[in-house]
């Protein structure tokens, strides 16, 4: 009796293309949908907006969500105690959030990406920063900005909508002084 090879063949490609798919689904990198709206001038609303997060300082709630600054431009910065990139924008996202009260337009919002909580609050002390700051201690509200590294910056408009992106360090104040205007205006 002669044995045919394909039918294990067959069932050998068939696992291959399954451990590919598989491979692929557990290996996605971060999600670039909000990159590409605005890079279509589509702008998406605020991923996760209602979701609370732990505050770690200077606003009089244990918890919040972006919806408690709805009606303002919020410039929503992640950052890490241990991300030296952090410590160099850390200056100029206290100048934005002098400018952004003086002009009564919005502010500027801290997200700690998975710190220990002592670490954060020793993080804003040291650099005496006056915006408020919550805690992303399991990365899921990150997640849903497509962030994996660190800083990260979203600047929203009065309606909550994602209108401008910075991954990595914001590649200057102009930048952000120009997305801030931006944001106005839409």
């Amino acid at each position: 009796m002669r044995l045919r090879p394909w039918p294990s063949i067959a069932v050998a490609l068939a696992a291959a293309v399954v451990a590919l798919l598989v491979y692929g689904l557990v290996n996605q990198g971060p999600s670039r949908a909000l990159d590409n709206a605005i890079a279509k001038h589509v702008y998406l609303r605020a991923p996760d907006a209602k979701q609370t997060l732990p505050v770690l300082d200077h606003i009089d709630a244990t918890s919040a969500s972006l919806t408690r600054w709805r009606g303002k431009i919020v410039v929503l910065n992640f950052w890490a105690q241990w991300c030296s990139t952090c410590v160099d924008e850390a200056p100029l996202m206290e100048r934005t959030q002098h400018a952004l009260l003086a002009s009564g337009a919005g502010t500027v919002v801290g997200v700690d990406f998975k710190d220990i909580s002592s670490y954060a609050r020793d993080f804003i002390a040291s650099h005496g920063l006056s915006y408020p700051n919550v805690r992303d201690g399991d990365g899921s509200f990150a997640a849903a900005y497509g962030t994996d590294a660190l800083p990260e910056t979203f600047v929203l408009d009065r309606r909550m909508r994602v209108v401008a992106i910075s991954r990595g360090e914001i590649p200057g104040e102009s930048w952000l002084a120009q997305a801030i205007a931006f944001a106005k205006r839409v």
